[in-house]
């Protein structure tokens, strides 16, 4: 698992579609999955459950067997992004699910750890906002286990706040899970 994931599928790939974000060194370019992404976003999906076990409601055990039709499913529902570096390797995803009650839960968020502290999480969140504010949704909500201290406070430097909502994970109910609100506003 030390060697990146290289960015499969970029013949569909088009600068045009979001502009880069420079961070120091580093231009991330943020744009939303593909069916035809499964096999990239599989391998850092995976990677993601391997390296940060506590940090998921799933785990590798299980999304390892997933189908590639399942895996090709998750892609074309339009609310996952990727994040890929200058060099064409995916470092980074997250996904947006709309909820009934008019908010935007994002789970699955994911900084490859060569990556961390250069922008790449605020682009996910930004993309994930714009999203959400093109359908309207009232804010962002996500969950982050309260062990996860770099999480969080990656999470509040952009903005979310603490809901007051604390609960057990559900796979392992030792994990504490802090529900974080994002107001989107005018």
């Amino acid at each position: 698992m030390d060697q990146p994931v290289k960015f499969m599928s970029c013949d569909h790939f088009r600068p045009s579609d979001r502009p880069d974000v420079r961070m120091g060194d580093v231009a991330f370019m943020i744009r939303r999955a593909e069916p035809s992404d499964w096999e990239t976003y599989r391998a850092i999906r995976l990677r993601s459950l391997q390296e940060e076990p506590t940090a998921y409601a799933s785990q590798y055990e299980i999304e390892r067997h997933y189908t590639a039709d399942l895996w090709k499913q998750w892609m074309g529902n339009g609310g996952t992004f990727l994040a890929i570096d200058d060099d064409q390797v995916l470092v980074g995803t997250a996904t947006a699910l709309r909820t009934a009650d008019g908010d935007t839960l994002v789970v699955g968020m994911y900084v490859a750890p060569e990556a961390r502290g250069q922008g790449c999480a605020q682009r996910l969140l930004d993309a994930i906002a714009d999203l959400a504010s093109q359908r309207q949704d009232r804010r962002l909500v996500l969950e982050v286990s309260e062990s996860n201290l770099r999480a969080a406070s990656s999470y509040r430097s952009y903005g979310f706040v603490e809901t007051g909502r604390r609960r057990a994970m559900e796979r392992d109910p030792t994990i504490i899970e802090i529900e974080l609100g994002y107001l989107l506003g005018d």
